[in-house]
C-alpha cells in the first residue's frame, strides 16, 4: 500500500503540531477588560499617594492602636478586592484564566494559602498580625495576580506615573527636610500609650524606613538603565534628588548601601576608559564632572547641616541597632515547640518586653518566628520568594538588582512582617521598570 494510497493512515506528523497549537491558542488570553484598567489606575493612586499618614491626618484612624478594626485596613486594600471581584466577573475566558494561573502563579497561590494557613493560626491561639494579612499578603496576592492583564500601554502610562511620583515625593521630602516639618506626619504610638511625631522625612510612603527602602530601588533601578521613558538627559538628575531625598528620609542602611553602589558603578566605568574600552562623549563628561560637583555638593550639604539628621541616626538611633544584637537571643530563648509553632501572646509579650525590643523586631523573619512560629515563619518566606520569581520571569534580567537591594534592606528592619503595602509598592515598581520589551503587544503572555 502506497503512502497517501486509499486506505493509507494520515503520517503521524500531521497531528505533531496540533496538540501544542491548540495549547499556545488557549493560553493566549486577552488582556483585563476596559472598565479593569480603569479601575486599575484609580487602585494605583490610591496606593502610591494616599499613605497611612494621609489616612491619619484626615481621620480615618489607620495607625492609633485603638479605633474600629475597619480602619486599620487600608482604602487600597479594599479596592484592589473589590477590582479583582470585578476582574474574574468580567473576564471572558475564565476557565483559561483559571489554566493560565495553575501553569503560571502556583508559588503565589502558595503564598496565598501559606499565608492564609498564618491568619488561621493568628486566630485561633489569639496572637499578633491579624492585620498583616489583609494589607501586607492578600494585597500582595491580589496584586501579583492582576499585574500581568494591565495592556502594554496602560503600563507605558503607569511608568510615567512612576517618573513623576517619584519626582514629586523626592522634592516633599527635601522640603519637609529644609523646612523641618512633615506635610503628612507619621505619629508613633508607643506600647504605654505615649504618642510621638517622627522628626524624618516621609513624603508619600509612610514610614522613613518604607520611603528609603522603596527609593534605594528606585535609583538602582535606573543604574541599571531601566525607565525608558524617562529621558537619558534627566536620568542623572534624577538619581541625584532621589539621593537628596534618601537624606531627607534618614535611612542609614539605604543611603550607605546607595552610596557603595554608585562609587562601584563609578570605579567600574573609570577602569573601562582606562582599559580603553569603548565609552559614549556623553558618559565620559558625565565620569569626569561627577566628582568635583558631587563633592561640592557634599561640602555645601555639610555645611549647611544636612547630614546633621543622618549623622545623629549614627550616634542615637533610639535603640534601633541594639535590637538587632538582642533578636537572635530573644528567639533562642523559646523552648523547641514555642520556637516552632510559636507561644502564647502573654508570654511573647513578656519576653520581648524583658529583650527591651518592645519597640519591635528588626528583621521580618525573626519577628514572624517570634509571634508565630518558625514554621509558620518559614512558609511564608518560601512563598514570598515563589511568588517574586513567577514576577521576576515576566522582567529583564538586570531586575535582579534591585530585587536583591530591596531584600537586603528589608532584612534590617520588620518591613513585611507589619501592616504595611510596601512589597506592593516595590512589585509594581520593578515589573513596570523592568517589564520585557519582547512581550506579546496583543495577548498575554
Amino acid at each position: 500500500m502506497t503512502m497517501g494510497g486509499h486506505g493509507a493512515p494520515h503520517p503521524p506528523v500531521a497531528f505533531a503540531p496540533a496538540a501544542p497549537a491548540a495549547s499556545t491558542i488557549r493560553l493566549r488570553l486577552p488582556f483585563a477588560p476596559p472598565l479593569v484598567q480603569k479601575m486599575m489606575a484609580v487602585y494605583i493612586v490610591l496606593l502610591f499617594v494616599v499613605s497611612a499618614n494621609v489616612l491619619d491626618l484626615i481621620g480615618y484612624d489607620y495607625s492609633a492602636i485603638g479605633g474600629s478594626p475597619i480602619t486599620k485596613i487600608h482604602v487600597s486594600t479594599y479596592f484592589i478586592v473589590l477590582l479583582f471581584a470585578v476582574f474574574l466577573i468580567t473576564y471572558p475566558q475564565k476557565g483559561d484564566l483559571a489554566r493560565y494561573y495553575l501553569a503560571t502563579r502556583l508559588g503565589t497561590i502558595f503564598f496565598f494559602c501559606a499565608a492564609t494557613f498564618a491568619v488561621i493560626n493568628i486566630v485561633v491561639d489569639g496572637r499578633n498580625g491579624f492585620g498583616m494579612y489583609f494589607d501586607t499578603d492578600l494585597h500582595l496576592f491580589l496584586c501579583a495576580m492582576l499585574l500581568p492583564f494591565v495592556t502594554p500601554d496602560n503600563m507605558d502610562r503607569l511608568e510615567r506615573f512612576l517618573h513623576w511620583f517619584f519626582l514629586v515625593n523626592a522634592v516633599l521630602a527635601v522640603v519637609e527636610l529644609a523646612i523641618g516639618f512633615n506635610i503628612f506626619p507619621l505619629i508613633t504610638y508607643s506600647p504605654d500609650g505615649m504618642t510621638t511625631v517622627e522628626p524624618r522625612a516621609t513624603a508619600f510612603l509612610s514610614h522613613p524606613l518604607h520611603a528609603a527602602t522603596i527609593t534605594c530601588v528606585y535609583i538602582v533601578s535606573l543604574l541599571c538603565g531601566a525607565g525608558k521613558a524617562l529621558r537619558p538627559n534627566l536620568r542623572m538628575p534624577m538619581i541625584l534628588l532621589q539621593c537628596a531625598a534618601l537624606l531627607a528620609f534618614g535611612g542609614r542602611t539605604a543611603f550607605l548601601l546607595t552610596g557603595l553602589i554608585m562609587a562601584g558603578m563609578l570605579l567600574w566605568g573609570m577602569f573601562r576608559v582606562a582599559a580603553g574600552m569603548k565609552v559614549s562623549q556623553r558618559g565620559l563628561i558625565v565620569l569626569f564632572s561627577i566628582i568635583p560637583v558631587g563633592i561640592a555638593a557634599i561640602a555645601v550639604l555639610a555645611a549647611i547641616g544636612a547630614f546633621d539628621p543622618l549623622l545623629d541616626r549614627f550616634t542615637e538611633d533610639g535603640g534601633s541597632a541594639r535590637t538587632r544584637w538582642l533578636m537572635v537571643p530573644l528567639l533562642l530563648s523559646f523552648d523547641w515547640g514555642d520556637l516552632l509553632w510559636g507561644a502564647h501572646t502573654d508570654y511573647v509579650r513578656s519576653q520581648v518586653y524583658s529583650y527591651g525590643l518592645e519597640w519591635g523586631v528588626e528583621n521580618p523573619f525573626i519577628q514572624m518566628s517570634v509571634f508565630q512560629g518558625v514554621i509558620v515563619a518559614s512558609l511564608i518566606m518560601l512563598g514570598i520568594l515563589l511568588l517574586m520569581w513567577e514576577a521576576y520571569r515576566r522582567m529583564t534580567a538586570k531586575a535582579v538588582f534591585p530585587i536583591a537591594v530591596f531584600f537586603f534592606l528589608c532584612s534590617t528592619f520588620g518591613s513585611f512582617a507589619g501592616r504595611f503595602f510596601t512589597f506592593a509598592i516595590f512589585l509594581i515598581v520593578v515589573a513596570t521598570l523592568f517589564r520585557r520589551p519582547d512581550a506579546p503587544p496583543n495577548y498575554v503572555s
